[in-house]
């Protein structure tokens, strides 16, 4: 995890005048039955009139100059929905027009994840894989979230200087030590001399944006779609205004309960713990690993015994005894956030020649090339480096990256407080879910004591309960960053919700031919995909040439 991530970090619009409209019976049966186990934020709960209240901003469209079809907009937000016609920021906007605008349905929203994805730029990537007769019906509106577009991101400042960077996770505990202290030194930044902003960044504001958003764009209800990340955004969304729930569509499902609170009081495990994350990476690679062996040498270069080759790459990473060239070694929280990076892909192809030709050269294999070792473990270190930063992102919008995790995500979370929390939980989960537990525990270090003023106007729960329109869940199989299980459990909490599982590896399935066309019957003809439907992968998961 990136130390600099927070001295740009992110921003997100405070909602506490807005209230909250309460969720419907079945959610309460939900919450009773452990499912939707929540608390809000504040003081008191209010029952919400069914939208944002706050000034509704004109929106002027111009071309965009980066690309010719989009338009690009501002929009003014209150900085604080508690005082809704008190200061304000501008919000970045990027819209791809429906291109049959005599039959357009309305707006889809779009998230990319992160946190920290620029769904401004995502708009008009989403808008091209949503497929041609969704987005000839509905303009696609990215609205970057607080802190990340140009106009309103978060800055926090120190004159302390930096503490040594700590690697992408801690594998002893001085190096948890190390980490620790720089995430201390950025909590500090963000407590002693913040931007206005970073009281104001949880996902509950930028769900209050989306809806003045889509307040000032006339429509009626919300459309949307989001993935990994996004999913909570949306979930979010859905559980704050079930009344002006539209067409929904989330995939890469996060836990929402998860994610903010857990079911433990106080919170006993960090909340990347509580996600699980680790399930999900250490099943998409076993699973990649027998697949590789099932799928032989022609078309993976790992095959035979792949998971015991893999298990011995890392036991000599753990010596430190890997290498990656002569005097080279390869450290192991680099090979395994490297996996990890590898994973998220939908083709396992590359990510199994980086392995073997690791291993030739390590073993000794005859042929093995000192060359080709050193760039599989530079392919590796640059897969690890992708979800350093921001790891509930889908790979198509990577390009955008923000430094915004921390802001978000401790904003919207509660956490333990102390070291040796995320050192037990790391190591428990490690117990559980071999070589990704510390991975993934270790992401929301800064979380620790992340300062409490950012959290008064979190949306805490509960999730769930029924909505205007059903929300569409999509899941991967073997997704690395987002199990299965978050897409079964929303699909629990909104009752009247539909599931639809994929056969597939990676970390989203916006590239699915088959959920695209979900994608269109739900958006366009209001048709939701048939109960216990499945998607296939569209390939194998080692294609060969």
């Amino acid at each position: 995890m990136s130390t600099t991530r927070f001295r740009r970090a992110v921003i997100g619009l405070l909602g506490g005048a807005v209230a909250i409209l309460t969720a419907g019976s079945s959610a309460g049966a939900a919450a009773a039955a452990g499912e939707g186990v929540g608390i809000r934020a504040g003081t008191a709960v209010q029952v919400d009139a069914g939208q944002v209240d706050a000034p509704v901003p004109t929106i002027t469209w111009r071309p965009c100059p980066w690309y010719p079809s989009a338009r690009c907009a501002t929009a003014s937000a209150p900085l604080d929905y508690d005082n809704p016609t008190g200061p304000t920021i501008l919000l970045d906007l990027v819209k791809m027009p429906a291109k049959d605008q005599a039959h357009r349905l309305g707006t889809i929203f779009v998230n990319p994840g992160g946190p920290g994805g620029s769904a401004s730029h995502f708009a008009p990537t989403a808008a091209y894989y949503l497929g041609s007769s969704v987005s000839a019906r509905y303009d696609v509106i990215g609205i970057d979230p607080r802190g990340v577009g140009d106009h309103a991101q978060m800055v926090c400042h120190t004159t302390v200087p930096q503490p040594p960077a700590p690697g992408y996770f801690p594998v002893s505990l001085r190096e948890a030590e190390i980490n620790w202290r720089s995430a201390q030194w950025e909590r500090a930044a963000c407590t002693d001399d913040p931007g206005r902003i970073v009281a104001h960044m949880s996902t509950a504001d930028t769900a209050r944006d989306m809806d003045l958003i889509r307040q000032a764009v006339g429509d009626p209800r919300l459309n949307y779609y989001g993935v990994s990340y996004g999913t909570y955004l949306g979930t979010t969304y859905a559980s704050m205004f079930p009344t002006k729930v539209g067409h929904v569509i989330v995939d890469a499902v996060l836990d929402p309960v998860a994610w903010a609170t857990g079911t433990g009081r106080p919170p006993l495990m960090p909340f990347s713990t509580r996600l699980k994350s680790a399930r999900g990476a250490y099943e998409a690679l076993t699973s990649g690993l027998a697949e590789c062996d099932k799928a032989g040498k022609a078309r993976c270069a790992f095959a035979g015994h792949a998971r015991a080759k893999f298990e011995k790459l890392v036991d000599l990473a753990r010596a430190g005894t890997l290498k990656s060239g002569p005097n080279e070694p390869l450290p192991y929280a680099t090979l395994i956030g490297g996996t990890l990076g590898g994973l998220y892909g939908h083709d396992y192809t590359l990510l199994m020649d980086n392995f073997q030709e690791l291993w030739d050269y390590n073993m000794r294999v005859p042929g093995a090339s000192a060359d080709r070792a050193t760039a599989a473990a530079g392919g590796l270190a640059a897969a690890a480096a992708t979800i350093s930063t921001a790891p509930y992102i889908t790979p198509l919008a990577r390009q955008t990256i923000s430094d915004a995790f921390s802001g978000v995500a401790c904003s919207d979370s509660r956490n333990p407080r102390s070291l040796d929390a995320w050192w037990n939980a790391g190591r428990m989960q490690d117990e559980e879910y071999p070589w990704f537990g510390s991975l993934w525990t270790w992401a929301s270090s800064t979380c620790g004591g992340w300062p409490g003023t950012t959290m008064a106007d979190a949306f805490l729960g509960p999730f769930g309960g029924k909505t205007a329109k059903p929300v569409l869940v999509i899941g991967n199989r073997y997704d690395p960053a987002t199990p299965i299980q978050g897409a079964e459990r929303v699909a629990r909490l909104f009752t009247n919700s539909r599931l639809l599982r994929t056969l597939e590896w990676g970390h989203g399935a916006l590239e699915n031919a088959c959920v695209r066309k979900a994608f269109a019957d739900y958006y366009v003809r209001d048709t939701l995909p048939a109960p216990g439907s499945v998607c296939r992968a569209n390939a194998p998961l080692y294609p060969g040439s």
